[in-house]
């Protein structure tokens, strides 16, 4: 499909263990909103869907079916030759809407407890690394790229972003 088949995205060990990642934070999620006051309920659950989206995308790799699709829309309408100002339209406004939930998701939960302002910063990072990973420049190439020992930086964002709204999953959890 336009380029595209499934399959998985990331076969490595560290592919699997961020799925695994996604998995269990999305499953933490899911038990803080059992045991959270009833205005964080909502949230925790919103963000157990976002967590089992990105455990779901992370091996079907269906941001790459969305950029063959763009692709094969540019060049049937004429405009691929001239895709780098609907690029950074594109991240742009990726960047702008991450911002804005983030700022909106802060000023709803401000007087939410702490593992709520954790799990918000989580998604944040996650959006960070979302937002690293769709940019595609040459210097953040470089830098998603090089190595911490032996794991690659990507895998250190995602991961670090995944282990913050598990970690804070777990504290709203525990918490009765």
């Amino acid at each position: 499909m336009f380029g595209w088949t499934p399959g998985i995205g990331d076969p490595t060990i560290f592919g699997w263990l961020t799925v695994a990642a996604y998995a269990v934070a999305a499953w933490l999620c899911w038990r803080a909103s059992k045991t959270s006051p009833a205005g964080e309920r909502r949230f925790w659950l919103v963000l157990m869907v976002i967590m089992a989206l990105l455990c779901v995308n992370k091996q079907l790799d269906l941001q790459s079916l969305f950029t063959d699709f763009a692709r094969f829309e540019a060049k049937k309408q004429g405009w691929y030759a001239g895709r780098q100002k609907y690029q950074l339209a594109f991240i742009f406004a990726l960047g702008a809407v991450s911002a804005l939930a983030t700022i909106a998701l802060l000023a709803r939960m401000r007087r939410a407890r702490a593992p709520v302002w954790g799990g918000i910063v989580g998604l944040a990072l996650l959006l960070l690394f979302v937002f690293v990973r769709a940019s595609s420049f040459d210097k953040v190439d470089w830098f998603i790229s090089q190595h911490l020992r032996s794991v690659r930086m990507n895998h250190v964002m995602e991961l670090g972003g995944i282990a913050v709204v598990a970690i804070s999953a777990w504290a709203a959890a525990r918490r009765r």
